[in-house]
């Protein structure tokens, strides 16, 4: 049980120690990202009764159930903010708060690349896989989305306080949970991560094209 609460909030502990703490994006990615590769890793390796195959399944629903869900958050996401970007963004204190935590230069391009390509897939590989055949044999298919759902969005209320005004700073963690819940049940039904991996991704797309269209 124990083990299960530090695998669920770790997570947010490495935002928390990189971003408030460090104020350092460039570090809180490799401890984030670290322990979203290398726990599961390490934890397959050691608990032989815990090897399980990564369900990936390229069907043609999987893929179609993917694009079209993406790019609805995609298109969501970019207009919203979008149409209402004068009352949810400070776009003055977001551009001093990101060169705070050193997101700034050539890095840039580097760390955008980070959050499209590799964000996606070890994200929903830790929850709608890793955490999710760790909880589902014993809490069925309801409370393991709804539990992964919450600890997934989490760690992003730590980056939205500070990016969103009040009260969007705290209403920006609904659809990520929304979300969650979503690609969990893509999981479910589907028995396989791949619809969520490119729905995540096509959302993740929106986020940085709101950066690099509005924010810079």
């Amino acid at each position: 049980m124990i083990r299960q609460i530090i695998l669920l909030i770790a997570p947010t502990a490495m935002i928390f120690v990189g971003l408030p703490i460090l104020d350092n994006v460039t570090i809180t990615f490799f401890l984030f990202y670290g322990w979203l590769l290398f726990i599961p890793l390490i934890v397959s390796y050691w608990n032989k009764e815990f090897r399980y195959p990564i369900q990936l399944l390229f069907s043609k629903r999987s893929i179609v159930v993917g694009i079209s869900s993406g790019l609805i958050c995609l298109l969501a996401i970019y207009g919203f903010v979008t149409i209402y970007q004068s009352s949810v963004l400070d776009i003055a204190q977001l551009r001093s708060q990101l060169i705070e935590w050193d997101f700034i230069g050539r890095k840039v391009i580097l760390l955008i690349l980070v959050l499209i390509l590799i964000n996606p897939i070890l994200e929903e590989f830790y929850w709608r896989e890793f955490i999710y055949n760790r909880i589902f044999p014993k809490m069925g298919s309801v409370k393991t989305i709804v539990i992964t759902s919450f600890f997934y969005s989490l760690y992003h209320l730590m980056v939205v306080i500070e990016i969103f005004s009040f009260p969007f700073n705290a209403l920006a963690v609904i659809p990520v949970f929304l979300a969650g819940i979503m690609w969990g049940i893509f999981r479910f039904l589907l028995n396989s991560i791949t619809a969520s991996i490119i729905s995540h991704c096509l959302a993740d797309i929106g986020i940085m094209l709101v950066y690099w269209n509005i924010i810079l």
